[in-house]
Parts: structure tokens; sequence; C-alpha cells
């Protein structure tokens, strides 16, 4: 069932393209997808947990603490709307969408000043070859916008210290990497609103049990 969509992303990876024009993406092949990354990723963070991630507070506890229908609102439609039009519009190498992701960027100089120099440096940078006509390659692209936005979700972890702690990083961003791939894909395929989309149902389905369930 799973396997046309898996084998295409796959595909993807190797040598990422973008359709022209986009097309709308089938609902079998959203919910495969779907059920494709929770499988993946759901274990992974049980395996998070056995190894002791939980030693670094999630900024998560204290946002359920303070006003749970908060984290509804910023997790369902506002990060999909916002990260989106940060870490996947520009893909397309259009003009106007980096300097939209530009712009966006600023939000995330207010708790990651250093990612988010970062990150407005390598817009500027592919703002400046999109200029000259001579844009970078795709993959280099797809990989290290995914790259920043499974970085910036570090964030999460208020008392995780980087210099004390930096052997767990590959640990902690690598769901967010792997749902950056799929988001570019899904971006480059059908279109920025179906990554929406996408992000905004599956953060859905993590936030929406953790609200339910929460006993503060």
């Amino acid at each position: 069932m799973g396997q046309p969509i898996f084998q295409d992303f796959l595909a993807f990876l190797k040598f990422p393209t973008k359709s022209e024009p986009y097309s709308e993406m089938p609902a079998r092949s959203f919910f495969v997808l779907l059920l494709i990354t929770l499988a993946l990723v759901i274990p992974f963070s049980v395996l998070l947990d056995w190894l002791g991630v939980d030693q670094f507070d999630s900024i998560l506890e204290g946002m359920l603490a303070q006003n749970k229908w908060m984290v509804v609102i910023l997790g369902i439609f506002v990060a999909p709307l916002v990260e989106e039009s940060i870490f996947r519009l520009h893909l397309d190498l259009k003009i106007t969408s980096i300097w939209w992701g530009l712009g966006l960027s600023i939000v995330m100089i207010s708790q990651q000043w250093y990612f988010a120099v970062a990150f407005m440096a390598y817009l500027i940078y592919l703002l400046v070859r999109v200029f000259r006509q001579r844009p970078p390659n795709l993959k280099f692209v797809v990989f290290i916008s995914s790259s920043f936005f499974a970085l910036v979700h570090l964030g999460n972890y208020p008392n995780f210290e980087f210099t004390e702690h930096f052997y767990w990083v590959p640990f902690l961003v690598a769901a967010q990497f792997l749902i950056g791939l799929i988001l570019s894909y899904i971006r480059l395929n059908h279109g920025v609103h179906f990554a929406m989309l996408f992000h905004a149902v599956y953060n859905a389905i993590l936030i929406i049990p953790a609200v339910y369930f929460y006993e503060g």
C-alpha cells in the first residue's frame, strides 16, 4: 500500500526535483506518508525516553501547565503556517519566496538568535545565487533547510546546554530532520499549502492526546 509513495520519497532524497506545475496530493498518499512518519517517529521517541532524554525539560510541559488550549492553537495552526513559510517556502528558489523566509526568520531571533543569524545568512546566500541566475543544487537546499528546521527544535529543551551535552544533538533532532525532508518532498511536489496541512495534522496527532491526558 505505502510502497510507491515511500519509493518516490526515497528517489526524491537522491535527486530532489520540483514539480511543474504542482499536483494535488491524493488523500491516500497523504495518509500513507503520515502513517510512515508516525511509525518511524513514535518508536524513536520512546527509545529517547528509555535512554534518558527526559533529563532535558521540554518546553511543552511548561506551556501545558500555563494554557493547554494555547498549545493547541500554536502547535496545530500557528507553527505549521510560520515554520513552513520560513523553512520550506524558499525551496522553489524564487526570489519572492526567499525574501518571505528571510523576513519571517526574524521571529526566531528572540529565542535562538545564533540559529536565526546563521539561517538568515544561508537565505542571503541563496538570494545572491538566484539573483545572479546561478541557483545552488536543490539537494543542498533541501538538506540544509531540513537541518536548520531540526536544529531550531533544540529550543524545545530550555535546560539543554550544548557544550555539556553536544553528543545528544543528533538524537534530539533526528526526528525533526526526517520530518523536514518529508515536508520538503511534499512542498516541492504538491505545493507549500499541502506541506502546511501535513505539518498541522502531524502536530495534531501528537498534541491533542498530550493535551487531553495532561494532568497539571
